[in-house]
Formats: structure tokens, C-alpha cells, sequence
């Protein structure tokens, strides 16, 4: 049984930018149709090591999850409504980089 998959405005601008013909786009979609059928598909990460920006952006979240969408781009994603109505909700999509700044790799 495919769940819900919702993402923030942010990612939804992210993904809408990149044509159907990029391999981002490619990877991303599939992710995303993965995770309807496997929301926990991505590694979870620690409550403690969830930095305070996304913390601070989204003070509801209680879980972080991370997926590697390939070599240089990371996505990141929550559960919610579980167990009843589950929904995967994308929070952003960002190069390698700009994640290990955020995490402060």
C-alpha cells in the first residue's frame, strides 16, 4: 500500500526547477516513489544530531531521516501521523556539501 508523499514549498521548488530529462530529477522522482512504498527507506537520523536550524524551522519534527539520492546530493525527509495517517513529508533536497555544512561536518 502506497503512503502519502508530501515535501515542504521549498523542496517542491527545488524539484519543479529541474527539467524531466536531468538525472536529478530522475533520481529524485524515484526516491520519492520508493518512499511511498518503503517510508523508512532513509537512515534515521539521531534526535540529538538534527541540527537547530531545522530544529528551530520545524519545532513539531521528531524525526529526521536522511536518504542519499546519489554521490552528491542528500535528501532529507520526516514520518508523520504515525501509525494512522501516514504521510512521508520531504523537508529539502541539497548538495553533499551544503549538508555537511548544515550537520557541521
Amino acid at each position: 500500500m502506497k503512503i502519502p508523499v508530501n515535501g515542504t514549498p521549498e523542496f517542491a521548488k527545488l524539484f519543479q526547477s529541474l527539467s524531466k530529462t536531468e538525472q536529478l530529477f530522475k533520481e529524485l522522482d524515484a526516491i520519492l516513489e520508493t518512499l511511498a512504498e518503503n517510508p523508512k527507506l532513509g537512515e534515521l537520523i539521531r534526535f540529538e544530531l538534527i541540527p537547530k536550524s531545522i530544529k528551530k524551522k520545524y519545532p513539531d519534527l521528531n524525526n529526521l531521516l536522511r536518504v542519499e539520492v546519489n554521490r552528491n546530493w542528500r535528501l532529507l525527509y520526516t514520518l508523520v501521523g504515525w501509525p494512522q495517517d501516514k504521510t512521508v513529508y520531504v523537508l529539502m533536497a541539497m548538495p553533499h556539501k551544503e549538508y555537511d555544512i548544515l550537520f557541521g561536518y
